[in-house]
């Protein structure tokens, strides 16, 4: 009686998670999906896509979304990228990992903006409003920063308009509002990757680290020194830290897992 119990809890649970698979991917199928970025965009904005599948750099980034989606087990996640010294390299990185999660059809991605970029993810837009606007209050939901973008199943937050001479934001209570509902809004199938300012740059980064399931960190080649690296690396939570990308390598990117843990 008691193994027969187990049992049927067992096949009610497995029953549980198929039945929200199925209304996940029917949600995913639903998504608006207004415009799709040409070969030719997706080279402007340095967007990996499907003819790049056999360069180092598609090997790397599938790589990391597996090590991802199987320590996840059927849940989302929540990925914050940054890096030691500058953030463009970093920035690259994260845009690209959002649209390398998002190609899988069982998967959708959001892309946060936490500093400016030149990334026009959101397609002509002139006048968008981001995370700078929610911060201010000058926009009070938070649906109304997220984009689409021409990668299908991608969404961003840009950065917005607001010109802010600091990172004090990353403190406010405005921030946490925004991380927390998006990383409720789709708990199973939506990968959130947040990305972030160098966190030698900026000291409230670290405060990011109680948001994110996950901590990638982006070091230009030849940029770095170890002691740039460590001091670096104590600001963030190891037992996050999902590995170091090398960047800006003449070779191809490298990616150390588990770098000094």
């Amino acid at each position: 009686r008691y193994d027969n119990t187990i049992g049927q809890r067992r096949f009610e649970y497995e029953d549980g998670i198929i039945a929200r698979s199925v209304e996940a991917s029917e949600q995913i199928l639903r998504m608006a999906q207004p415009f799709v970025f040409s070969k030719k965009e997706l080279d402007q904005q340095h967007i990996i896509h499907q003819e790049d599948k056999n360069s180092s750099v598609y090997s790397l980034l599938k790589d990391l979304r597996n090590r991802i989606t199987l320590q996840r087990q059927g849940m989302g996640a929540t990925v914050l990228v940054t890096s030691v010294s500058e953030s463009l390299q970093s920035s690259l990185f994260a845009k690209n990992l959002a649209a390398i999660i998002s190609a899988d059809e069982s998967r959708t991605s959001l892309l946060l903006e936490t500093h400016p970029t030149e990334s026009r993810l959101y397609g002509d837009l002139d006048a968008v409003t981001g995370l700078c606007d929610f911060i201010s209050e000058g926009i009070t939901r938070v649906e109304d920063v997220i984009y689409p973008t021409g990668v299908p199943r991608m969404r961003v937050i840009p950065f917005g308009n607001s010109d802010f001479s600091d990172y004090e934001y990353l403190r406010t209570t405005r921030m946490r509002i925004l991380i927390k509902d998006i990383i409720r809004r789709y708990p199973r199938e939506r990968y959130t990757i947040i990305d972030a300012p160098a966190v030698d740059e900026v000291s409230d980064v670290e405060l990011l680290n109680e948001y994110v399931d996950f901590i990638v960190v982006c070091v230009p080649y030849g940029e770095v020194s170890a002691i740039q690296l460590n001091k670096g690396l104590e600001k963030l939570d190891k037992n996050k830290l999902l590995g170091v990308v090398l960047t800006g390598s003449p070779r191809i990117p490298r990616f150390f897992p588990k770098f000094m843990k």
